[in-house]
C-alpha cells in the first residue's frame, strides 16, 4: 500500500491539532521503554519486545504528529513516515521499525517466543530511535 492509499482509506489523516500531541507521544515512548527494561530484568522477553515496540511506535507517531498527521494503522504509519522523511538515518531506522512491527505481530498473534538477545536488540533500537526522533522533532518543531 502507498501513502496516498493510506490517506484514501482514512488510515492516515491530516490533522491540524496533531502537533500538540508530539510531547505526550514522546513521554509515552519513554514510559514503554522503561517498562521494556523492567520486563527484560524479569526475563519476560516477549513482554519486553512488545513494550519496546510500543516505545518505537509512539516515537514514530511523534514524527507523524509533527508533520500534522494522525494514523489508524501501524503499517500505514511506517508507509507515511517513509514518504514524509527522506533522511538516511531515519529511513534506516524506519526499515528496522517495520521489521520489529512484524516480529511483534508474530509474538502477539502467533505465539512466537523471543530470546533475550532479540529483546535486547529491540530495546536498544527503541532507545536509539527515541533519540533520533527527539532530534528530528526539535529540527521540525
Amino acid at each position: 500500500m502507498k501513502f496516498e492509499e493510506c490517506i484514501d482509506k482514512g488510515l492516515i489523516k491530516k490533522d491540524p491539532g496533531a502537533t500538540r500531541r508530539v510531547d505526550n507521544s514522546l513521554k509515552i515512548a519513554e514510559r514503554f521503554l522503561k517498562s521494556a527494561r523492567k520486563n527484560l530484568e524479569t526475563e519476560e522477553y516477549e513482554m519486553a519486545e512488545i513494550a519496546a515496540y510500543n516505545s518505537g511506535f509512539h516515537s514514530a507517531r511523534a514524527l507523524l504528529f509533527v508533520r500534522g498527521y494522525t494514523e489508524r494503522s501501524h503499517y500505514c504509519l511506517g508507509v507515511a513516515l517513509k514518504c514524509l522523511y527522506k533522511k538516511d538515518e531515519i529511513i534506516k531506522a524506519l526499515n528496522t521499525f517495520d521489521k520489529i512491527r512484524l516480529s511483534r505481530h508474530n509474538v502477539m498473534y502467533g505465539g512466537i517466543l523471543i530470546t533475550r538477545e532479540e529483546a535486547e536488540f529491540v530495546i536498544k533500537f527503541a532507545e536509539e530511535f527515541l533519540e533520533i526522533v527527539k532530534k528530528q522533532v526539535n529540527l521540525v518543531g
